[in-house]
């Protein structure tokens, strides 16, 4: 069964919830998917939902599938903006963000803190992400992806078919992939099972992340902790347009800094530019 839900000029903010310094003070959640079911959310107007310290903007805590879609004539959007610790649209604090599937509307998501825009809270996977159509800006927060892990999570079986989709990495982390080395030290997250067959790609990784791949490592975490970058896996371009950068070590395709980049495959049509820079 599916749920379906329409938001047409929806503004809720809830931002102001909650206490970043004491965690057990949960912030709200503007809105909030859980149960087993599928839902899909009709996107009409504009949209606006803000959440509180530790909940994601739109927070999926459901282990179905949530679809964002403009359907209707009426152009739709929808711009989320994370909690502290947590990511724009997927998991809140500790909260994986999984099953996430947007077909159409501009969506633009922005993780709070340690969260990815799209995908995983602080220390949670962004996993089995798909984006077939639409307009998509995700922008991690500190050491979230774009799209994937939060601070210390990866990313994994991320695919786009189609759309405009621009993903932008925060502190050390992928614009695609994983998430960077947390307050705690170990390993940056990983980019694993990334598949692009279409529509025009814009990812950008920062400080030592990938653009699609690993996360990366501060030079504190590597000196302190023995931290390495995320490792890049499993990463195939079929078609579309796709423009990736990785900085400070970072590769543009494949591994964080230290991290290690295998089995990239380019093939088709695909218009592919990947660089990596120094700053």
């Amino acid at each position: 069964k599916v749920l379906n839900l329409t938001l047409k000029d929806v503004k809720i903010d809830v931002s102001d919830t909650g206490d970043q310094y004491d965690w057990d003070q949960k912030g709200k959640a503007a809105l909030s998917v859980q149960g087993d079911g599928n839902v899909e959310i009709e996107l009409d107007g504009n949209n606006e939902l803000k959440s509180g310290t530790q909940s994601a903007g739109l927070e999926k805590n459901s282990t179905g599938t949530l679809t964002l879609k403009d359907d209707n004539k009426e152009a739709g959007s929808l711009t989320a903006t994370g909690g502290f610790n947590s990511a724009g649209i997927g998991g809140g604090y500790l909260g994986d963000g999984k099953n996430i599937t947007i077909t159409g509307g501009t969506v633009t998501a922005t993780g709070g803190s340690s969260g990815a825009g799209i995908g995983g809270g602080r220390e949670g996977k962004g996993e089995n992400i798909t984006i077939t159509g639409g307009t998509v800006n995700a922008t991690g927060n500190e050491d979230g992806a774009g799209i994937g892990g939060g601070s210390s999570g990866s990313g994994e079986n991320i695919t786009i078919n189609d759309g405009k989709v621009t993903a932008t990495g925060g502190n050390y982390a992928a614009g695609i992939g994983g998430g960077s080395v947390g307050a705690w030290g170990g390993d940056a997250g990983s980019g694993k099972n990334i598949t692009i067959n279409g529509g025009t790609v814009n990812a950008t990784g920062t400080d030592g992340g990938a653009g699609i791949g690993g996360g990366g490592a501060a030079a504190s975490d590597i000196e302190l902790w023995g931290s390495n970058g995320g490792n890049g896996e499993d990463i195939t371009i079929n078609g579309g347009k796709v423009n990736a950068s990785g900085a400070y070590g970072g590769a543009g395709i494949g591994g964080g800094v230290n991290g290690i980049g295998s089995k990239v495959t380019v093939s088709g049509a695909a218009q592919v530019t990947a660089t990596a820079t120094g700053s």
